[in-house]
C-alpha cells in the first residue's frame, strides 16, 4: 500500500455510507450528508435500515446532499411516504437535484 495514501485517505476510503440512521429516545434521526447512491451503496441498504424502525416512530431527516441517483431517490421517497410516523425534514445545507425529491417526503420541511 502507498504510504501517502495511508496518511491521507481519500473520501471513499473514509466513508462507508452516504447516510446514517440513528435511534433516539423520542424517535429516529436519518442523515443524508453525501451523494445519494454513491460508492456502490444503493437505496436497498437504506430501505432495510429504515424498515427496521418501529412503526409510527417520528423521523428527523437531515439533508445536506448535492443529489445523486434519481432511482435511489425515488425509492427512498416512496419508503418514507409509507412510514406511519411523522417526518420532519431539516435541510442543513443543500438538498439539490435528487435530494430535493427526497425532501418532499416530509410532513414538515424546515
Amino acid at each position: 500500500m502507498d504510504p501517502t495514501r495511508a496518511r491521507n485517505p481519500n473520501r471513499s476510503d473514509r466513508m462507508k455510507n452516504w447516510y446514517t440512521i440513528r435511534a433516539r429516545g423520542t424517535g429516529a434521526e436519518v442523515l443524508i450528508y453525501d451523494e445519494i447512491g454513491a460508492y456502490g451503496v444503493s437505496a436497498k441498504g437504506f430501505l432495510a435500515e429504515l424498515g427496521a424502525l418501529p412503526d409510527g416512530v417520528p423521523i428527523d431527516l437531515r439533508l445536506n446532499s448535492p443529489g445523486g441517483s434519481v432511482f435511489d431517490a425515488v425509492a427512498i421517497y416512496n419508503a418514507l411516504q409509507r412510514h406511519d410516523g411523522t417526518i420532519t425534514v431539516w435541510i442543513d445545507g443543500v438538498a439539490a437535484s435528487a435530494a430535493s425529491y427526497v425532501a418532499m417526503a416530509g410532513d414538515e420541511i424546515v
